[in-house]
C-alpha cells in the first residue's frame, strides 16, 4: 500500500520510475566503464533527444562544448554550466537537449565544461584543472556579462569555483538540485532514498569521494564566513521535490534567508532528481526547464556587472585559505 504522505512523483516520471523498476536495472554491474555506459544509454533512450529543428549550434572547444541559441540577444550573459553525475558519470554532450532549451529560452550561449572523474582522478585534481579552464575561458570573455551554473555535484563546484577560485568574477549563480550537505542526511535521504533516480546508497558513494576534499579546506555552504556571504553573485536555487537531495536545497535556502542573503528558490514539487536530463523526451522536464531558464537566471533584477575584465589565474584548490573574507 502506498504511504500518503509521500509526495506523489509527476505521472511521466512516475511510469518511467515503474519501467525501470520492472526492467530491473541493476544499481551497478561491477564495471564501472559499464555502469557508464548504461547510465548514458539510459539517459538517450528515454530522456535525452536533440530538436534537429531549434536552431541552436554546438561549437565544440578544447575543454567545454558551446551552445550558441538560435537568435543571440546583443546583451546576453554568458552561461557558463558545470554538469552533474556525483562527479562519477556523464558529460556534457548527454546535457544536449537540455542545455540547447536554455540557451534558446535565454536567448544565451551556454557553455558546458567537462571535468576529471573519479575514481581515476581525485577531487582536487578535477577542480583545480576545471579551475584553470574556467579562468582562461572568463578571461577571454572579459566585458560580458558572466552566469556561473551546474547541477547536482556541479552546483556544489560552481558554487566552490564562485567563492573560493575566482571571487568577484560572476554576476549571478544558479544550482540546480544542488549537493549543499557533506556532512547531514536529511529526511528526504529516507523518503526518496530508492526509485528516484539518485538512490540514497549511489549518493553516499559519491558523499565519500566529495566529503574529504571538501571537509580539509573548511568549504561548508552552511557555513560560509562573513566575506563569502558578501561576495555571494546573485543567487538562484532550483530543487526538486521527490529526490534525496531535496531537504538539504530547502534548508539552505532557509540558511541564507536568516543570514539576509538575497536567493531566489525555485521548487518543482512532483519531479526528481536529474529531471533536466530528460528535457528532450518528457513533457513535464521540458517545460520545468523552460520555467527554470525563465526564472531562476531571470529573477526580476538586473545583478550588477561583475569585474570580469581582471580575471587572476585560479589559486590552486589546496592552497586556498578556509577563510577569505576582505581578500
Amino acid at each position: 500500500m502506498s504511504d500518503p504522505d509521500l509526495p506523489a512523483m509527476n505521472v511521466e516520471f512516475g511510469r518511467l520510475a515503474a519501467a525501470r523498476k520492472i526492467m530491473a536495472v541493476p544499481a551497478s554491474t561491477g564495471s564501472l566503464e559499464q555502469d557508464r555506459a548504461n547510465a548514458e544509454r539510459w539517459i538517450r533512450r528515454f530522456g535525452s533527444t536533440v530538436d534537429p529543428d531549434d536552431g541552436a549550434s554546438v561549437v565544440p572547444g578544447e575543454h567545454s562544448q558551446i551552445v550558441r541559441p538560435a537568435q543571440e540577444a546583443a546583451d546576453a550573459t554568458h552561461v557558463l554550466y558545470i554538469h552533474g553525475g556525483g562527479m562519477v558519470y556523464y558529460s556534457p554532450a548527454i546535457f544536449q537537449p537540455f542545455l540547447r532549451s536554455l540557451a534558446n529560452t535565454l536567448h544565451s550561449p551556454v557553455e558546458a565544461f567537462d571535468y576529471l572523474k573519479a575514481p581515476e582522478h581525485t577531487v582536487e585534481q578535477s577542480l583545480e584543472q576545471l579551475g584553470r579552464h574556467v579562468a582562461a575561458r572568463c578571461r577571454s570573455l572579459a566585458g560580458r556579462q558572466l552566469t556561473i551554473a551546474g547541477d547536482s555535484v556541479g552546483g556544489l563546484f560552481a558554487l566552490y569555483l564562485a567563492l573560493r577560485v575566482l571571487p568577484g568574477v560572476f554576476s549571478r549563480i544558479v544550482l540546480i538540485y544542488p549537493v549543499l550537505d557533506l556532512r547531514t542526511e536529511r529526511a528526504s535521504y529516507r523518503t526518496f532514498g530508492a526509485g528516484h533516480f539518485l538512490d540514497s546508497t549511489a549518493m553516499r558513494l559519491f558523499t565519500s569521494i566529495l566529503a574529504p576534499f571538501f571537509a580539509e579546506r573548511a568549504f561548508d555552504p552552511f557555513a560560509l564566513s562573513p566575506g563569502e556571504l558578501t561576495r555571494m553573485p546573485a543567487c538562484a536555487i532550483v530543487t526538486a521535490g521527490c529526490d534525496v537531495l531535496r531537504d538539504e536545497g530547502i534548508a539552505w535556502v532557509q540558511h541564507l534567508a536568516e543570514r539576509s542573503v538575497p536567493v531566489r528558490h525555485q521548487h518543482f514539487p512532483d519531479l526528481p532528481h536529474d529531471f533536466c536530463l530528460y528535457a528532450g523526451k518528457l513533457a513535464s522536464a521540458r517545460s520545468a526547464v523552460d520555467q527554470i531558464a525563465r526564472t531562476a537566471f531571470h529573477p526580476g533584477q538586473t545583478p550588477a556587472p561583475a569585474a570580469v575584465g581582471r580575471v587572476a589565474e585560479p589559486e590552486s584548490p589546496a592552497s586556498v585559505p578556509a577563510d577569505r573574507a576582505g581578500t
